[in-house]
Parts: structure tokens; C-alpha cells; sequence
């Protein structure tokens, strides 16, 4: 009974949070959506910060059952299975953070309750780069991606796109919904941006980049030396 009633106070706390902000919801207009005594919220959950603190806790939750779908992609039997289950899941992540960050929930929370934002993209941070790390080890097996590239920078690009472009700031700059930028993202780091006559050309230099850091060494005083063919 006692999980059940938290339930409904999380979900119901959840609605105003994600309405107005939770810096802007009072502990009384909770109760009232509830049809609940202030008395007997407060039998449930001390302050608003805990209501807080359950209602974030919740969104992760949420994420991480997303983020299984990303799972199941690693069972596909065939290759075009592997990839169709990864844009799907990837879609359904899309549509979420849409809903999320077209709300004034986290940029109230980055704003009023900076400790709660830190807790929270730090528990984001883990979840991607354990998911990412995945999805880049299975390509790989499976001959998808390309089995030559360092994939801990890779994993390590994704999440600062991830932390530094999406962020209630940087999308309220771009006037772009969260689930517009991340597929952007997605297509841009999988599917790069040069259109096939491009990469055709670029096959002629390409190996230049990557052995760049072999080619040129940067001294301390900033004058650079190539290394001899």
C-alpha cells in the first residue's frame, strides 16, 4: 500500500514538474491533485526535495527501460535486424527527450537545484557510456563499423555532444527540440556528413588522417616537424 501511494504521489508530482517546474510546484498543490491531505503527503515524503529526488530517480528509470530496447538490438539475428532495431530504439529515445526537454523540468532543475542536476547527469553520463560502449563492440563484430577507428574516443565524442549540446541552453539557442538534436546527432555521428562524392574523394587522403599523430610532432614551443616518409 505504502509503494502503491508513492506511486501515484511521484506520477502525480511528476505532471506539475514537468508543467511548471518544480521550483514553482508547492507541496500544497501536489496534495491537491491528489485529493490528499497535506497531513498525509507529508506521511510519504518529508519535503519537496525528496518528492523531488523520487521524481528524477523515476525519469532515470524510465531512460534505462528505453535504453533495453538498445539491448535488444545486440540479439538481432542478422545485420539489418542489428541496425533496424538501433534506429528504432534510438526513434523511442528521440521521442522521449523531446517530451523532456520541451518542458520546463530540467532547465528548472539545472537552474533551483543545481546538486539534483549534477546527480543526474552524472547517472546519465554512466548509463550512456555503458550503452554506447556496447552498441560500438557489437558493430564492430558484426562488420559494421569500421574495425580500424579508437571507439573509447569514439564513445567519449558521443557523450560530449550528449552533456554539451544537449542542454536546455544550448537547445534553446538552436530553437530545436531535444528529440530533433539528438537525431541530427545520431545521423551526423553514423552517417557522417559527406554525401557519397565525397567520401569517394576523400578515399584518396583518408589515410592521412589517421596516421596524423604519427606524421607530426608538436614540440613545446609550438613549432611542428614532420616526421619523414
Amino acid at each position: 500500500m505504502e509503494v502503491e501511494v508513492k506511486s501515484k504521489i511521484v506520477n502525480a508530482s511528476r505532471e506539475l514538474f514537468f508543467e511548471f517546474g518544480p521550483s514553482r510546484v508547492k507541496m500544497e498543490e501536489i496534495a491537491e491533485k491528489l485529493a490528499m491531505s497535506k497531513k498525509t503527503l507529508y506521511k510519504h515524503f518529508d519535503s519537496k526535495d525528496d518528492v523531488l529526488s523520487a521524481v528524477l530517480n523515476d525519469t532515470h528509470c524510465r531512460i534505462e527501460d528505453l535504453m533495453q530496447g538498445f539491448k535488444h538490438s545486440m540479439t538481432a539475428s542478422t545485420d539489418e535486424g542489428f541496425l533496424q532495431n538501433l534506429s528504432d530504439a534510438g526513434k523511442q529515445m528521440a521521442d522521449h527527450l523531446n517530451t523532456v526537454w520541451q518542458s520546463p523540468f530540467l532547465r528548472d532543475i539545472q537552474r533551483s537545484y543545481p546538486q539534483y542536476w549534477q546527480e543526474f547527469t552524472v547517472r546519465r553520463r554512466n548509463s550512456i557510456l555503458g550503452m554506447f560502449q556496447l552498441i560500438c563492440e557489437e558493430g564492430k563484430k558484426r562488420g559494421v563499423l569500421r574495425s580500424e577507428l579508437n571507439y573509447e574516443l569514439f564513445t567519449l565524442m558521443y557523450l560530449a555532444c550528449i552533456e554539451n549540446i544537449m542542454h536546455p541552453t544550448v537547445l534553446n539557442d538552436l530553437q530545436m527540440s531535444g528529440g530533433a538534436v539528438f537525431q541530427m546527432m545520431m545521423a551526423i555521428i553514423f552517417g557522417g556528413v559527406m554525401t557519397d562524392k565525397g567520401r569517394a574523394i576523400s578515399t584518396q587522403f583518408e589515410h592521412y588522417w589517421l596516421a596524423g599523430s604519427q606524421m607530426t610532432t608538436l614540440y613545446p614551443n609550438g613549432s611542428r616537424t614532420h616526421s619523414p616518409n
